[in-house]
């Protein structure tokens, strides 16, 4: 996946270096400026980069026999293990345990490698379950925003493309979210790599009959309009991108400034 990624960033012309977590966030930071736009490619790459990252995990060093293996990627540091105060997290009972052990404060724990993996196990399977339901949490209280709040129009920006589906970053909500072609009023659509690069080609359907069907390119940064709606699943809501010949019209947030404004003047 990484050399993937780096011949992507080769034929997008982006210079990136991904030996180490410093050398890459070098590479972003010198790609792109403070702008909104700019912004938003650097979180879009950035979210690309961590696709191929392992996350982080708990291991007992006496089951691990490859020392490169304990490397901390993202902190750049051969050795890592939480030290915080342990009132939270077990992993941290059981470093501070192991820590009083090798200072001789404390006898060491009467663990075995194995079992002690075992735990450790069972803190990755915890921490990702906690990961997963902040994640899911924050996801339902913005599907109650847009419910009594919707729809709601932004820019996005592409960040993945699939074959009958692409991904975008909201910019000015922060969310990530899929659009599905079939839920769009398409001619036909049409996927194909060049190179590394994934390009959807969407040929819109006319919305009047003197017109012709529009094409638009979807492909990674690509800058689109969206329109977040609720669904009638309970806390449930999509995005949908709006017609390419739509973009400067006025959308339901817009009408109703603009209509108070008409009842003002009346």
């Amino acid at each position: 996946m990484l050399s993937d990624l780096q011949e992507f960033c080769d034929q997008m012309g982006l210079p990136m270096d991904f030996s180490s977590a410093g050398a890459l966030n070098k590479s972003l930071t010198k790609l792109f400026g403070n702008d909104e736009y700019s912004l938003a490619r650097k979180e879009v790459l950035t979210n690309m980069c961590s696709r191929p990252m392992q996350m982080a995990q708990y291991f007992c060093s006496g089951v691990l026999q490859d020392q490169e293996q304990f490397r901390h990627y993202a902190l750049n540091v051969p050795l890592y293990t939480h030290f915080t105060s342990p009132i939270r997290r077990f992993a941290d009972i059981m470093v501070h345990r192991l820590l009083a052990a090798a200072l001789g404060y404390k006898e060491p724990p009467g663990v075995e490698p194995d079992a002690l993996q075992k735990q450790a196990d069972h803190c990755n399977d915890r921490r990702m379950a906690s990961k997963r339901v902040q994640e899911l949490s924050a996801s339902l209280f913005f599907a109650v925003l847009v419910k009594e709040t919707g729809p709601l129009e932004s820019e996005a920006m592409v960040l993945g493309v699939l074959n009958q589906a692409f991904d975008v970053l909201v910019l000015r909500y922060g969310v990530q979210k899929r659009i599905y072609c079939n839920a769009l009023p398409l001619r036909s659509h049409h996927f194909q790599k060049v190179g590394k690069k994934p390009e959807l080609m969407l040929v819109w359907e006319p919305e009047t009959l003197e017109q012709e069907p529009v094409q638009q390119v979807i492909t990674i940064f690509s800058l689109v309009e969206v329109v977040l709606r609720a669904e009638t699943a309970a806390l449930k809501y999509s995005a949908i991108l709006k017609h390419p010949g739509t973009e400067g019209l006025p959308g339901p947030q817009d009408r109703e400034g603009r209509d108070r404004e008409d009842e003002q003047e009346d």
